[in-house]
């Protein structure tokens, strides 16, 4: 990886096709980029601890980050937002000293740290979080009250990282292996975090302490905190490949109650299709919860949050169940390394709604729902992003659509329905728990199904417009003459399309230069195929 340093003050980047130029600033390349006081260590643990005050809107407790040395370094950075008091910085080697700039913190420690020494840093704080206006479109804490008048408390950080309500790591490039959680609330409230719940108990005569242990590698922004008076139940299933029970595990108001039971019933179909298409679900030792929250929903790992209408959608599924849970194997299992590659979680995941429509009622339903996805299809800008900086392109929705469209695309240059879901399954597992570059994805699909596809990922990820098919229709006496060519920014897109003359499906394969073929009659119609490969379709006089 290429390593950004702290001299790096402030740069432009433009996007792929030219059209805009951003400018970023030291605070985005801190935040953004894997420079040398991020990459000098590890980070294989969390401890996190605090009193969470629903009165007040504060926060406070620690944080302690257990590391593996990579390099000799004493030096190191964490973040944590600005609006957070730092009390003190304690390691594992004595008091440190740290200096803070903006929402990053460079921590100084009294000696050196060497490579593969394991060491720790515990850090004490407190404040008043972030309040999102309008989460989970904008990150930080929810403070509600249910009918009761009780405390309901939701976080969604996806966007501004987890460096928003705790002392972290905050780059996707490092996931913790794992992570023990501890929030002290008030008694009359069920706190609930990630992971397999440990135990309740009395801190005071009006606060519990809840634990809960997470034992999988969990991306920085899926660490979840949730509180309210809840209802719970629990459930089994049998994951379909290895046999392993999943415990599963509900939360909702007392007054949603029968609503969320009848809703979330179709979690089972939804966790035993997806474990079919893409393996078993990831995270059963950790296992399966989902959570009412006072926002629409998140995809946290083992702690999904829904705050929808207990509805089915149009396609007969509940929106909020299905896309969340999708994320489990795409954002939260298989994850980008880079701000840039966001599209990996929402364009993956979007597409695994298609295909569960596939499963349960047939291909031309599932064409039909991505029919419904294009229309959102905005292409203002890529739904890639420049590397080694931060880049909050998650609330684009091209990420979704135009990446599901892809994905569909694909799947039809692939022509092989068992290698396509083959390729599904194994990137799934071979890249499971990782951190990984949109290039490994490009070079691996290549790899796989013996195609070079960099052009096509380049056209889709890379450029804002679509691929264009050139069209020009002719007669030649009382046959007609096709005439057709790719236009495309990635000249090198040169890939079959299947498209429809007189109402049979024909492949073209177009390249950069113009192509001809004869129609069986001088009136013969040539269109688009619905639902084919997403492009642009041009004719030309």
């Amino acid at each position: 990886m290429k390593f950004l340093h702290f001299a790096f003050l402030y740069f432009s980047a433009f996007n792929f096709c030219g059209l805009y130029a951003q400018k970023y600033t030291r605070q985005d390349s801190l935040r953004g980029s894997y420079h040398q006081n991020r990459s000098c260590y590890d980070l294989t643990h969390y401890h996190l601890k605090i009193n969470v005050k629903p009165d007040s809107r504060y926060i406070a407790g620690f944080c302690k980050l257990s590391c593996l040395g990579l390099t000799q370094s004493r030096t190191l950075q964490i973040d944590l937002a600005e609006n957070f008091d730092i009390e003190k910085i304690v390691t594992s080697k004595g008091a440190a000293k740290w200096k803070r700039e903006g929402n990053s913190v460079l921590v100084t420690l009294p000696e050196y740290f060497l490579k593969n020494e394991k060491f720790w840093i515990q850090v004490h704080y407190g404040g008043h979080p972030q309040v999102a206006a309008s989460a989970p479109w904008d990150g930080g804490f929810v403070w509600q009250k249910d009918k009761e008048n009780l405390p309901w408390i939701g976080l969604a950080c996806e966007g501004e990282g987890s460096s928003l309500w705790f002392p972290s790591k905050d780059h996707p490039a490092d996931e913790p292996d794992s992570v023990f959680l501890q929030y002290e609330v008030p008694k009359n409230l069920t706190a609930i975090g990630n992971g397999i719940f440990i135990k309740k108990e009395a801190v005071s005569d009006s606060t519990a302490l809840y634990s809960y242990k997470v034992t999988n590698p969990i991306n920085h922004y899926n660490i979840s905190f949730n509180a309210g008076f809840y209802s719970t139940w629990q459930d089994t299933m049998r994951l379909p490949e290895s046999g392993k029970l999943l415990k599963m595990s509900f939360y909702a108001l007392p007054e949603d109650l029968a609503k969320a039971k009848r809703q979330w019933a179709q979690t089972k179909t939804v966790v035993l299709e997806l474990s079919k298409l893409f393996g078993d679900y990831p995270f059963a030792k950790d296992g399966y919860k989902m959570v009412q929250t006072p926002f629409l929903g998140m995809e946290h790992q083992s702690c999904i949050a829904y705050g929808d209408k207990f509805e089915d959608n149009a396609f007969g599924f509940d929106f909020i169940v299905m896309h969340e849970t999708g994320h489990e194997w795409w954002g939260n299992q298989t994850s980008a390394d880079d701000h840039a590659d966001m599209w990996l979680h929402e364009s993956f995941c979007t597409y695994a709604e298609a295909l569960y429509v596939e499963k349960l009622q047939g291909k031309e339903k599932a064409v039909q729902y991505i029919l419904t996805q294009k229309k959102r299809i905005k292409n203002k800008s890529p739904i890639q992003g420049p590397r080694g900086v931060y880049f909050n392109n998650w609330k684009d929705s091209d990420m979704y659509f135009k990446g599901t469209w892809m994905l569909h695309s694909l799947r039809q240059l692939v022509d092989n329905e068992k290698l396509w879901f083959e390729w599904l399954k194994s990137f799934a597992q071979k890249f499971g728990t990782k951190s990984i570059s949109g290039d490994t994805i490009k070079s691996y699909a290549s790899s796989f199904f013996k195609l070079n596809l960099e052009p096509f990922f380049n056209q889709y990820l890379k450029q804002t417009e679509w691929p264009q098919l050139m069209v020009k229709m002719s007669a030649a006496g009382e046959k007609g003459i096709l005439q057709y060519r790719w236009n495309c920014k990635e000249i090198e897109f040169h890939y079959p399309v299947e498209i429809v003359i007189d109402s049979k499906p024909v492949k073209i394969y177009p390249e950069a230069i113009w192509k001809t073929m004869d129609l069986p009659s001088s009136k013969s119609k040539c269109e688009p195929k619905e639902g084919g490969m997403l492009l642009d379709w041009k004719f030309e006089k």
